[in-house]
This record gives structure tokens, C-alpha cells and sequence, in this order.
């Protein structure tokens, strides 16, 4: 197989030599020529689309204008019927800029694992090893990005130990069972912790949990018992609990003490739960329908920091009056906000209520098209974001560009006329993709 096939065929290679596997790295090594640092993932631009995901650059600094070759794309390389990986291939493939998908292998050694542990600017996935030594896992826990383990069902303490080193997301997610030797250890991890496999922790191993340090995933928990809700309201930091479906008035009182993010997507809001999580401090996700009754609705508001209302899709002047009444806490309203992301359609009237809500940011992300009498009820507010709308007329935004607050944030716009574009370019607070940012000044002008 000659260079030029071995790029084409990359995702079924079964078998690769060291210089096969140079010149896989140096085929995906993408130079480019830009004047900001990170670049969008654009399936329309025949360099971003080649990437497969976010693109982003080795630096930034030191550039001349567009003179200055500033780095590589970071690129996904993804080797999925690889399933022997000689120490020599191990290497070359460490240099690789860029997530790294290595799935199909069924085991490593401590020294392949040793160079793959070398590997830089990227995520490194593994997702077909069904078992870890401890020299292998001490080693990858050195890896400097993102790590995937999800094929290992069984995690020793020392392996948990040599892992725990790892100091950015770590997807642990074919864990079926986690002692709670394994859990302590894991708990002394820095990075973010994905456990979406455990459908049961023990107390003692959700106390041990409990401690970690980064954000804590365990999406697989659909009932958790009132000692492990009283363990977990003792945690401070992001905790997401997606699939629990109900909690006990007792279990809501005791895991609304938690402090930080709490990410509850399933759980059915009754009257307790409603009063409960009202009481709880950091922001809050949780599912809600349209029908909520209202004094839900309210008890959810009096919630101390950001409130996300997922699943709500349509909102009547009543609900509207209720959520407005948001307040910012601590006398930061920048620490508050509600995000109502599903939102898909406002009424003029309903839009001049939000207006009114002073508790933080506003975000409507789910609105994709904004009509005139929307846009001037919306204006209003100091911090509304509106990134999931494509396109505006120009009647839209020369409203828009007579926003008056802190930040209009529209980063996902896509169409707009040259007029549209310059007007709303001129207000500093109005927040634009960088395909619409101010071309740079010519030198000498």
C-alpha cells in the first residue's frame, strides 16, 4: 500500500510499521495561516471539514499579520482496526498532533503504554483494552490529555492509583463495579471523571467519590438511597446525576445541600423536590415541561445561582412573570442567570417580561429566528446571549446594534448582509463569530 492509500484507508489498517505509521502522522499534520487562535469546525471549508471536530492552533503568539504560519490543526486520527501496536509504531504515532483513536486494540504493554503516554495536543482513546496493568495505567496517568478507557470492567487499586496522576478528563465508563479502595483512590484524580457505568455505589464508595476534585459524571445511577444523597449533598463541586428519576422529600432535602453544579436531566419535580432544590447553592440543570405548575415553577426560581429550565420549550406570560422574578445573588447578579436553551419561539409580550429579569444573564439559545418586535422587547436586557441564531435581517440588526448593556452575544451567526454586519460590529458589547470580525488595518494607512 503506497502513502496515498494509507491516508485513504486509515480507519480500516489492521497492521502498520514505522514508516507507515510516519507517514499516517505527517498526512495529518495540517499547516495553516490564520490570524485568530481558534478556528470553528465548518463542514463547508475543505480544511476544517478534513479535522472531523474542533480545530484549535499550537500558539498564537508572535504572528505578523498573515505572514505567520502559527501552527497545525489539531486533527482526529483515527486508526480504528489497529489492533497490534509494535513499540516502534507506538512512538511514531505519539507524535501525532491531535486526538489520537486507537480502539481496536485488545491489550498494551507497560512500554507501549510508556510512549503513548508521550503523546501531546490531544486526546488519546483506548476504548478496546478489557484490562489495564498497573505499570501501564501509572504510565498513562502521565498522558497530558484526554484519556478513554470505557472497554476495562475491572479496575485494580494500584491501577486506580497510577491513574488517578491523570490530570485531565478521564472516561472510565465499562466500569461496572468500584470497590471503594478503588474509589479513594480514583477520588485523588484532578480532572474531570466520567463513572457512567456504575449503575450502584455503595455509601463508602460514593463518600470516597464524593471527595474528588473535578466534575463527576455517573449518568448511570437511577436511584441513589438516603445515605449516598446525604454523601453527595456533602460535596462541593459539579456533580451530574442524569438519569436518577425520583428522589424521596428526605433524599431532596439531603442532596440539596450540595454546593456547586448539579445536573439532575430525569428526575421528576414534584412539590418536595421543587421546595428542596430551591434550596440549593450553584447552579442548577433539570428537566422541566411546559405545564409545570407555577408554584414550581416559583419554588425552582428562589434556586441560589444559575438555574437551566432543560425541556422547556414554550413559555406563557405567567411562567414568564415568575422567571423574570430571578434575583442575583450575593450582589453579583453576573453569579445568577437562567438558561432557557429549548426555548423555541417568544411572543413579543412574553419577550418584554424577560426583559424586565434582572437575576444574571438571559439566555434564549434555542431561538433560531428573531423577529423585529422580539428583538426590540429583547434588546432591553443587559446580558442575553441568542447564539443559535443564524441569520437576521437588517431591520433585526440595526435593533439589535442599539443594545445598551454589557454583552449581546451572537456567535452563531452564519447570514447577514455587509450593512447588518458593520452595524452591528460598531456596538462593543455585541459578541460576533470571527468570520464577521473587523478586517485588520492596513499597514501604513
Amino acid at each position: 500500500m503506497d502513502s496515498d492509500d494509507l491516508v485513504t484507508n486509515v480507519e480500516r489498517v489492521r497492521r502498520l510499521d514505522a514508516a507507515g505509521a510516519r507517514a499516517v502522522v505527517r498526512a495529518f499534520a495540517r499547516p495553516v495561516v490564520v490570524d485568530s487562535g481558534d478556528i470553528p469546525f465548518d463542514a463547508g471549508d475543505s480544511l476544517t471539514a478534513a479535522t472531523h471536530g474542533t480545530v484549535s492552533l499550537e500558539r498564537t503568539a508572535g504572528h505578523d499579520g498573515d505572514a505567520a504560519q502559527l501552527g497545525h490543526y489539531k486533527t482526529t486520527l483515527r486508526l480504528a482496526a489497529l489492533d497490534r501496536l509494535p513499540l516502534s509504531v507506538a512512538r511514531e504515532l505519539g507524535r501525532h498532533r491531535g486526538h489520537l483513536y486507537l480502539d481496536a486494540l485488545p491489550r498494551i504493554t507497560d512500554a507501549v503504554a510508556a510512549e503513548l503516554a508521550a503523546h501531546t495536543c490531544g486526546g488519546l482513546s483506548l476504548n478496546g483494552l478489557r484490562s489495564l496493568s498497573n505499570g501501564a495505567a501509572t504510565a498513562l496517568g502521565t498522558h497530558g490529555g484526554e484519556l478513554s478507557l470505557n472497554g476495562l470492567r475491572r479496575l485494580s487499586t494500584a491501577a486506580a492509583l497510577g491513574l488517578a496522576r491523570h490530570a485531565n478528563e478521564l472516561y472510565l465508563d465499562g466500569l461496572r463495579r468500584l470497590s471503594p479502595a478503588a474509589a479513594a483512590a480514583l477520588s485523588r484524580h484532578a480532572g474531570d471523571l466520567s463513572l457512567d457505568g456504575l449503575a450502584a455505589v455503595s455509601a463508602r464508595t460514593a463518600t470516597h467519590l464524593a471527595r474528588h476534585r473535578g466534575k463527576l459524571h455517573l449518568h448511570s445511577l437511577t436511584e441513589l438511597g438516603d445515605t449516598v444523597a446525604a454523601v453527595f449533598g456533602g460535596r462541593s463541586g459539579y456533580l451530574c446525576l442524569k438519569r436518577v428519576r425520583r428522589l424521596s422529600p428526605r433524599q431532596a432535602r439531603r442532596l440539596a445541600r450540595h454546593t456547586g453544579p448539579l445536573h439532575l436531566y430525569s428526575v421528576e419535580v414534584t412539590d418536595d423536590v421543587a421546595v428542596c432544590l430551591g434550596r440549593h447553592s450553584g447552579s442548577l440543570m433539570i428537566r422541566v415541561a411546559d405545564e409545570i405548575p407555577i408554584h414550581r415553577l416559583a419554588a425552582l426560581v428562589r434556586h441560589d445561582g444559575p438555574l437551566a429550565l432543560q425541556g422547556l420549550a414554550t413559555l406563557d406570560e405567567r411562567r414568564a412573570v415568575v422567571l423574570a422574578a430571578q434575583k442575583g445573588r450575593g450582589g453579583f447578579a453576573g453569579l445568577s442567570g437562567l438558561f432557557l436553551d429549548h426555548v423555541t419561539r417568544l411572543t413579543p409580550a412574553v419577550a418584554a417580561i424577560l426583559a424586565g429579569h434582572r437575576g444574571g444573564c438571559l439566555s434564549l439559545n434555542g431561538l433560531k429566528v428573531l423577529s423585529e418586535d422580539v428583538a426590540r422587547a429583547l434588546v432591553r436586557h443587559p446580558l442575553v446571549s441568542l447564539d443559535r441564531l443564524t441569520s437576521v435581517t437588517d431591520r433585526v440588526a440595526t435593533i439589535l446594534a442599539g443594545h445598551a448593556g454589557a454583552t449581546l452575544s451572537l456567535r452563531g451567526l452564519e447570514r447577514a448582509s455587509a450593512a447588518a454586519v458593520a452595524s452591528l460590529r460598531d456596538n462593543p458589547g455585541i459578541e460576533l463569530p470571527p468570520r464577521f470580525a473587523a478586517p485588520p488595518a492596513r499597514r501604513g494607512a
